[in-house]
């Protein structure tokens, strides 16, 4: 009798754990009739360039300039302007902060001055980041 019993217990145990197998699975299927949308966290802006600038340069004997910004319209967006100087022949000749008083002139050495171009661009500086977002370019020509 104990093999018949020892058998029977096994056949037992077999048929609970193959009905838990099947049963198990449909617990976990769920059906999901509810449809909702998260709205991000976060956003993208365009940084236009500057709609207008008063850019002037004056000339000492064609040898020497001084260039002013007088005035610029800001970029939207925009958190930081600068500008960039480059002489008749396209190099970098200067750079100002156009948020500090030093950042809007400049007088150049003594040189051939000719036709020179300036960019004012905005830029978003990410508080509390080294990010920066660049916006479009004014570009502009001063000549002597």
């Amino acid at each position: 009798m104990t093999t018949r019993n020892s058998f029977l217990r096994t056949l037992v145990i077999i048929a609970v754990v193959v009905l838990g197998l099947v049963a198990a699975p449909t617990a976990a299927f769920a059906a999901f009739t509810d449809m909702d949308r998260a709205t991000p966290a976060f956003s993208a802006a365009s940084i236009p360039a500057p709609a207008s600038a008063n850019v002037t340069m004056s000339c000492s004997f064609g040898l020497r300039a001084t260039v002013t910004v007088n005035s610029f319209s800001a970029a939207t967006h925009a958190n930081y302007h600068d500008v960039k100087l480059f002489d008749r022949s396209g190099n970098l000749e200067f750079t100002g902060d156009l948020s500090k008083a030093s950042g809007k002139s400049y007088t150049s050495g003594l040189e051939i001055i000719g036709t020179w171009t300036y960019e004012i661009r905005g830029y978003y500086k990410v508080p509390g980041t080294s990010n920066t977002w660049t916006g479009k370019v004014l570009k502009g020509t001063l000549t002597c």
